[in-house]
């Protein structure tokens, strides 16, 4: 064979190599391997929680009789919408209007009383005392006059000694009469000052502060809805009959309960294997039978530190929801007491990347790695990566990129 002809042929062979579509077997693999190459993208992975729960008010209010009274009217019926001060009873004052008319005498007799305290100086009585002294000291002062002229008179023996006993026992009497008239004068003056002034002080004080409570009862005759909401009747352990017209409403007796149907939450039953999964400000999804097809959003908002106390298998945990609010929660059939699905949103992540578990490899130092080529003419490589939690696509991992994994 000359030399061309071996020329030839080599260069025939080469670009048979070149056009041909073989290409190279990674190093872990034979071609007796079984498996394929899965393509793995970023995408959305979520994991939910779902549990059972109940449609309930945040807010609820049991609305009482102010004050003892019959009742004059009942303008609004149980199962009505009201708005916030909105008339939903009245009652009669014929109890109360006495405790008024007393609770306001008792105020003009307290004013009266500190006002007199307070022109102590210039009153009458102090006005008495005062003239009381001044005339004991008239007195005492002309006894001692008439006892210091008599004195003379018997010096010269002119009168007997019993005049001048007679004036000297006159003084010492006067004397002590003067001396309870500024006793009295100094009584006098201390009764409008200090104890007795604050104690009249204090007793005009508590008879506004009854006067103003009585009043205040009484100006709630009609009994008004504290805020916009649903009206239902007394709670059901209350065994008394329907409230009618003409009844006689003891003061603190239950009228009505107000739902405020702006505010809803659910209340749920958390099992005590999933306890550990749920926490506040988690986002939660709503949906019901009776919901006409929607769909409501809530968060979390509490997790029970104590399980229920129902008999059962297990140990139960409360799951507080508020729901967010909703302008007209009854127009999308949510009604109080309705059962309700609950979706506790545990995990989400948009960029998510997971294989499938049998794609995972372990090495010997208990590290994990997958067989992976990042385009479908590339050789395959291991890559470590990081297993983070299983997904229902398989498992979702750390340290991949958007590609190719061996799946035997």
């Amino acid at each position: 064979m000359t030399r061309q002809q071996v020329l030839a042929i080599s260069m025939l062979v080469l670009g048979c190599l070149l056009l041909s579509p073989w290409r190279p077997w990674p190093a872990e693999l034979s071609e007796n391997s079984v498996g394929s190459w899965l393509r793995i993208e970023p995408q959305l992975i979520e994991q939910r929680l779902g549990v059972l729960g109940r449609i309930q008010a945040v807010r609820q209010v049991t609305v009482a009789a102010p004050f003892a009274g019959l009742l004059q009217a009942l303008p609004i019926a149980p199962g009505q919408q009201v708005a916030a001060g909105d008339i939903i009873a009245v009652l009669d004052t014929a109890e109360l209007d006495p405790q008024v008319r007393q609770a306001e005498a008792q105020l003009l007799q307290s004013q009266r009383a500190l006002r007199q305290l307070q022109a102590w100086a210039s009153g009458s009585e102090m006005a008495q005392a005062k003239r009381a002294q001044v005339m004991a000291s008239s007195s005492l002062e002309l006894a001692q006059a008439a006892l210091k002229q008599t004195q003379r008179l018997f010096d010269r023996g002119i009168v007997a000694r019993q005049e001048v006993e007679a004036l000297q026992q006159q003084v010492v009497m006067l004397q002590q009469d003067l001396l309870d008239a500024r006793q009295h004068l100094r009584q006098t003056r201390e009764r409008g000052q200090g104890v007795d002034l604050r104690l009249a002080s204090i007793e005009l004080d508590a008879a506004q502060a009854r006067q103003r409570e009585l009043a205040a009862l009484r100006n709630q005759r009609e009994v008004r809805a504290p805020f916009s909401g649903l009206l239902v009747p007394r709670p059901s352990e209350d065994r008394q009959l329907a409230l009618q017209v003409g009844q006689l409403a003891s003061q603190g007796t239950p009228l009505f309960v107000l739902v405020d149907l702006s505010q809803l939450q659910v209340r749920a039953a958390l099992e005590q294997s999933d306890l550990h999964k749920v926490h506040e400000g988690m986002f939660v999804q709503v949906s019901g039978d009776g919901f006409a097809g929607h769909t409501l959003n809530g968060r979390v908002v509490a997790v029970g530190q104590q399980a229920r106390t129902e008999e059962g298998q297990g140990a139960w945990f409360d799951l507080l929801i508020a729901l967010d609010t909703q302008p007209d929660p009854v127009a999308l059939g949510v009604r109080l007491g309705m059962s309700a699905q609950v979706t506790v949103l545990l995990y989400s992540n948009e960029q998510a990347l997971a294989v499938p578990a049998a794609a995972l490899r372990t090495d010997d130092g208990s590290g994990h790695y997958v067989l992976y080529r990042a385009d479908d003419y590339q050789p395959g490589r291991n890559v470590v990566v990081t297993p983070l939690r299983a997904v229902p696509q398989g498992v979702e991992v750390q340290g991949l990129e958007a590609g190719w994994v061996w799946v035997e």
